[in-house]
């Protein structure tokens, strides 16, 4: 639904318009399940190989597959290879080179002010995409 909702907006008021929208509603979605999902899962904060629970959790809700390349304390790389929701994205890949990301982040952030995400490769929503590499990071005192 927040696909359809950020495709309409796209078309209606245009990518910059929709987007500076959209990052507002997925930030208060990340912040406000951040707390529920950390307490459900039972994850340390300061500890990325813990927080990436979350991802899989997420994951497994969305029916999104993929693998962890790397998981640690520090850093925590997951290789998403498929996602069902790619061929309707396509041609509007920035949803989840920004949109997706502001969620992740939002999320991570209100458990781990420290954390950081870049997401990488040829995604799947764009032409010709292999998979979408999320990597987690956190600094640790």
């Amino acid at each position: 639904m927040i696909i359809d909702i950020y495709v309409f907006l796209k078309g209606f008021l245009g990518q910059s318009r929709a987007i500076e929208i959209m990052r507002r509603v997925m930030r208060f979605l990340g912040r406000i399940r951040a707390p529920l999902m950390a307490r459900y899962l039972g994850v340390r904060p300061d500890d990325m190989a813990e927080l990436a629970k979350i991802q899989d959790l997420e994951d497994k809700l969305f029916g999104v597959r993929g693998y962890w390349e790397e998981r640690d304390k520090h850093i925590a790389k997951k290789l998403e290879m498929f996602c069902p929701f790619a061929q309707k994205l396509r041609g509007n890949s920035e949803f989840c080179h920004i949109l997706v990301k502001e969620f992740e982040e939002a999320t991570f952030r209100s458990i781990n002010s420290s954390y950081s995400l870049t997401i990488d490769g040829k995604l799947l929503s764009e032409y010709g995409g292999t998979g979408c590499l999320f990597i987690h990071k956190i600094k640790v005192n």
